[in-house]
């Protein structure tokens, strides 16, 4: 589908990023409600993301190399008040380094929390496999109980 146009639908309840095709083609990516305050370019940023995310777990056979779990590409997802964030194809060596970004994504998170008037809660970071499994994960409480 070559895209011709990119239409941004801000209903508060949940925002839509329309994707239009030449052929009269659609593509509709309804997005968490927490991303409302987005900007325009935000949204569709995400809505793109999320496309990439069907695409890769729609394709089993497209990391079979990294069937083992260890040296592969990771979905990283980053959640602040109910709004994720997908960062796919980012390539680890394996779990261990997986965890450790994990961990050091999440306490840039919360240095950055750190200056809001609320203290978040939930997980703050995850990272997915190639199938979708999550398999590393740093939650706010974590971070809160290492402390600065």
């Amino acid at each position: 589908m070559e895209i011709i146009n990119t239409l941004v639908h801000r209903n508060p309840a949940l925002p839509t990023v329309e994707f239009l095709g030449e052929g009269g083609e659609a593509i509709r990516v309804a997005i968490a409600s927490g991303d409302a305050a987005r900007t325009d370019e935000e949204l569709v940023e995400t809505a793109k993301q999320m496309m990439v995310q069907v695409v890769a777990f729609d394709r089993p056979d497209l990391y079979e190399d990294h069937a083992q779990g260890e040296s592969g590409i990771y979905t990283f997802e980053y959640q602040d008040k109910g709004v994720v964030r997908i960062m796919p194809g980012i390539t680890l060596p394996n779990l261990g380094a997986v965890q450790e970004e994990v961990n050091r994504s999440g306490e840039d998170m919360w240095k950055d929390a750190l200056d809001k008037p609320e203290t978040p809660v939930g997980w703050a970071v995850r990272a997915r496999n190639d199938r979708g499994d999550i398999v590393a994960t740093c939650t706010y409480e974590e971070l809160q109980r290492r402390g600065p």
